[in-house]
């Protein structure tokens, strides 16, 4: 076990960001914490590394983390090589060599100043520097938000390099389609919870849509209405197969008690 997460609260005046969440990540296992903007994920994030204080619960952390926050600031002033260098300067167990291969990878011109770097370039120096230290935990930050799907592949491929050499990594992501490529677990947080938490393969297999007459409700989330009809989505393998895109935006949309009867 890298990271173990048990009733963790954070509030921020009367908000409750983040409401009694558990879990926890083993050795080379990529775990991915999905939700909507607002969902408690960041939150949860910098309690785990101690850039916020918690309100209440345990963390454990069993190893060395390197973090890809999701603002991706970096010295405007600094060249990209010059960035690399005081990384390096800082930071413990970290590979110039391996920062300088994975820009030439990306095709970053070295001499570059950062403030010349468009969003996605920024993005990806940030990865290069994060990937570069050699942790046990990489906690990586919406990694491949703005980015092209060709380097979005490029940096996925990095991800699922660091569970092959034995490292574990947790990261926040909104594109589904990119959690299905990797991730091992997932967890869905809306409204501050983790409202499932499972392997990707085992969620999919225990939900179904099933359709009931508009006056009728069941256990699960209410996905869709229609004229005659409410479509809800389920756990159970009787109903027709959804995606892990109809059970997420199931699950999210139906986390108000107006809509989840779960």
């Amino acid at each position: 076990m890298i990271l173990k997460v048990e009733g963790l609260i954070k509030k921020y005046g009367n908000l409750t960001a983040v409401n009694n969440i558990s879990f926890e990540i083993e050795k080379g296992e990529i775990f991915g914490l999905l939700g909507p903007n607002g969902a408690g994920k960041t939150s949860t994030l910098k309690c785990i590394l101690g850039l916020r204080k918690k309100d209440s619960g345990n963390i454990y952390l069993n190893g060395s983390v390197s973090y890809l926050p999701e603002k991706k600031n970096l010295y405007k002033s600094f060249t990209v090589e010059k960035m690399i260098e005081i990384t390096s300067s800082i930071t413990n167990n970290f590979s110039k060599n391996k920062a300088y291969e994975i820009i030439d990878n990306f095709n970053l011109d070295k001499k570059t100043k950062i403030a010349n770097l468009s969003y996605g370039m920024l993005t990806q120096l940030y990865i290069a520097l994060t990937i570069s230290q050699d942790a046990d935990l990489y906690i990586l930050d919406e990694p491949t938000w703005g980015l092209d799907p060709l380097m979005r592949n490029n940096i996925l491929n990095l991800i699922r390099d660091l569970s092959y050499n034995g490292k574990s990594v947790l990261y926040t992501s909104h594109i589904l389609a990119e959690v299905e490529k990797i991730t091992d677990r997932i967890a869905i947080m809306s409204n501050g919870e983790i409202l499932e938490m499972d392997y990707l393969d085992d969620i999919k297999r225990n939900y179904s849509a099933i359709s009931l007459p508009k006056d009728k409700k069941t256990k699960g989330y209410l996905w869709k209405k229609l004229e005659n009809e409410n479509i809800w989505i389920v756990k159970s393998n009787e109903g027709e197969p959804v995606t892990i895109d109809e059970i997420f935006e199931a699950i999210v949309k139906g986390s108000g008690n107006e809509k989840r009867t779960i």
